[in-house]
C-alpha cells in the first residue's frame, strides 16, 4: 500500500516514511518571519520589513498587545502589554 502526503503529494511505501516526511513539514515555519502571541498562542505573521523591529505588536486574533524586540527575524524579547 502506498501512502501519500496531502501537503506536497509525495508518495511513500510505508507509514513510518510518511510520518518522518510529515515532521519536515511541521518543522518548517509558515513564513520567514512570525511571532507567537503570548495571549492566545496563535501565530502573528510579520513581513520582512519588521525583521529588525522594536515596539508594540497587536495580535489579529485576540487583539492583545505585546511589546516585542525582533532582531534578524528572530524574537529576542516578547511580553504582554
Amino acid at each position: 500500500m502506498r501512502f501519500k502526503c496531502f501537503t506536497c503529494g509525495a508518495e511513500f511505501d510505508n507509514i513510518e516514511q510518511l510520518a518522518g516526511h510529515k515532521r519536515q513539514h511541521q518543522a518548517s515555519p509558515k513564513g520567514p518571519y512570525g511571532v507567537t502571541c503570548l495571549g492566545c498562542g496563535r501565530g502573528i505573521p510579520i513581513g520582512p520589513e519588521k525583521a529588525n523591529y522594536s515596539g508594540q505588536l497587536t495580535c489579529s486574533h485576540c487583539r492583545r498587545t505585546m511589546t516585542v524586540v525582533i532582531e534578524d527575524g528572530e524574537v529576542a524579547v516578547a511580553r504582554l502589554g
